[in-house]
């Protein structure tokens, strides 16, 4: 760890990298890791992986075509297109990140977020050149929209293959499609498959740095230290310390365990 704390977007970037490798698929194309996760941060990659990225490990195809699991892969590509058109624009309204900023403020949110790797990503991935003066956010329109032209592609590839089979082969697409639009997001935007502990999880890896950093402390700081932090968050303000113990416990995560000496801990 350098000890400066990477940006929204490489950390982001770096967690897709760990969950690419746990979920045993092609490393994340135009990007190298910045920081190697922490083991109780590949621990919550590896819980994902059996929670809520179960469903989707299973439609891995075979030499056999599986109608209903091709169905499902179909309505999963649907259900990515209505995120990115319904879902993300609600988000930022919620989050307050649709507003206007001042300069200062924008300044600081972009350098926070990380505007500059970002623009590097996505020249890449549009295959742009490095002097290429679109503004940042018109080229994630862009990539935006070359994946929404792919998912309409896919779309029209598989009724193009349906159309060949059989009303009983149709039937068990369509089935196969209706379970694969809420195979990962139900209709409210919740995790299918979640334990309980997503929010929580997701939490801790957004704190990834913050939490390195309090184990790197002189003295180190404790999993008490670490609650009393996360219940300032509404979410979590009813939450005993034994209910936090529980969580840190399953994806081993310890701050100034007693009786041992401290030792740093690589990202």
């Amino acid at each position: 760890m350098d000890g400066l704390k990477p940006t929204v977007f490489s950390q982001l970037m770096d967690i897709k990298c760990e969950l690419h490798r746990e979920m045993g698929l092609a490393p994340l194309p135009y990007w190298k890791e910045v920081r190697a996760q922490p083991t109780w941060a590949k621990n919550i990659c590896g819980n994902f992986r059996n929670t809520i990225l179960k469903s989707i490990c299973k439609l891995r195809p075979g030499r056999k075509v599986n109608w209903r699991n091709y169905g499902r892969c179909i309505g999963l590509m649907e259900r990515y297109k209505t995120f990115l058109n319904k879902d993300v624009p609600n988000l930022l309204k919620k989050d307050g990140l649709n507003k206007k900023l001042s300069k200062k403020n924008k300044k600081i949110f972009e350098a926070a977020v990380g505007m500059k790797e970002m623009r590097q990503y996505y020249l890449k991935v549009l295959g742009r050149s490095a002097k290429d003066r679109t503004p940042t956010l018109k080229l994630i329109e862009e990539a935006l929209l070359k994946q929404l032209i792919n998912l309409k592609t896919q779309n029209e590839t598989a009724f193009y293959h349906l159309a060949s089979q059989d009303a009983k082969t149709t039937k068990i697409f369509l089935k196969g499609m209706s379970e694969g639009y809420t195979i990962f997001l139900n209709e409210d935007g919740d995790f299918n498959g979640d334990v309980r502990r997503t929010d929580i999880h997701m939490e801790l890896l957004a704190w990834q740095y913050d939490i390195e950093k309090m184990r790197k402390s002189v003295p180190p700081k404790t999993n008490k230290n670490l609650g009393n932090e996360l219940k300032k968050l509404p979410e979590f303000k009813n939450k005993t310390q034994e209910w936090f113990n529980d969580v840190f416990k399953d994806i081993k995560l310890s701050i100034g365990i007693p009786g041992r000496p401290w030792q740093s801990s690589q990202v």
